[in-house]
C-alpha cells in the first residue's frame, strides 16, 4: 500500500495492531508501530515561554498579517 496516498489506511491497521513499514526505493526506511500504553504526550508550556521571553508587551504581528502582507492582495 503507498503510504504516500493512503495514510488514513495505514494509520487504521497501526491502530488495529498491525506494523507497517515505509519504504524507499524497495528498501525499508521506516517502521509505523502501534503504541504500547496510553501515556499522555506531554507538550512544552509555549504560552509560557512566550511570556517569559516576551513579557507581557508583543510588539509584533500575528502570522495571519504576516501571511497577508507577504501573498498581497488576492
Amino acid at each position: 500500500m503507498e503510504t504516500q496516498h493512503n495514510l488514513s489506511k495505514v494509520l487504521r491497521e497501526v491502530e488495529q495492531g498491525r506494523e507497517a513499514g515505509i519504504t524507499r526505493r524497495n528498501k525499508l526506511v521506516a517502521r509505523i508501530l502501534p503504541v504500547e500504553d496510553d501515556t499522555p504526550v506531554s507538550f512544552p508550556d509555549f504560552a509560557k515561554r512566550n511570556l517569559e521571553i516576551w513579557g507581557d508587551t508583543w510588539s509584533g504581528t500575528s502570522s495571519d498579517e504576516a501571511l497577508d502582507t507577504t501573498r498581497g492582495e488576492r
